[in-house]
């Protein structure tokens, strides 16, 4: 009867938690380029970029010329969050959303060369989402090169502790219930 009860509980356990391929590796990381255009409060993109370098779990996505599409950003008064990429290659698609709280530095002037700092969440077929880091910036506020980077850095998920911790749960469980029989 125990040990029913046991199975049952972790095929619940299974089913509720389905295994996922896990996050994108930490120091993968994404360099693209592309034309932009800059107004003293948006950064938009006239044509699709192209993705030069890509490493660690990005590299499935090699190197393609006019395979990201590019969302407009708006840093005055404050930067926008949201999408600011997606790149599709060989089979596999990448993202990038920014969260709110990225901040803007302007360099040169209004509108001169701007750098955008911010975190978000990286995706990439087969993997998980996972937290990274952006780091973006403009070269000049004429339409001219637009060139950053993704760097990702992998987080654990809430749901996987949670579910480690009840596994040590049932096992002191277990444990207790075992010596207080002896």
């Amino acid at each position: 009867m125990k040990k029913a009860l046991l199975g049952a509980v972790a095929a619940i356990a299974l089913a509720a938690f389905p295994a996922l391929a896990g996050p994108i590796a930490a120091g993968s990381t994404l360099s693209i380029a592309g034309a932009n255009n800059v107004s003293p409060t948006q950064i938009t993109f006239p044509s699709a970029g192209s993705l030069f370098v890509s490493t660690g779990d990005f590299a499935g996505l090699g190197t393609c010329t006019s395979c990201v599409t590019l969302s407009s950003i708006t840093y005055s008064p404050t930067v926008s969050s949201g999408q600011i990429f997606s790149i599709s290659n060989a089979g596999i698609t990448g993202t990038f959303t920014l969260d709110p709280g990225a901040t803007a530095v302007m360099v040169g002037g209004s509108p001169g060369a701007i750098d955008i700092l911010g975190t978000g969440t990286a995706t990439l077929t087969g993997y998980d989402p996972t937290q990274g880091n952006l780091a973006f910036s403009t070269q000049g506020g004429i339409p001219q090169t637009v060139t950053f980077s993704a760097t990702i850095t992998a987080v654990p998920e809430p749901a996987s502790l949670a579910l480690f911790g009840l596994g040590l749960v049932a096992l002191g469980v277990a444990r207790r219930r075992q010596v207080a029989r002896a």
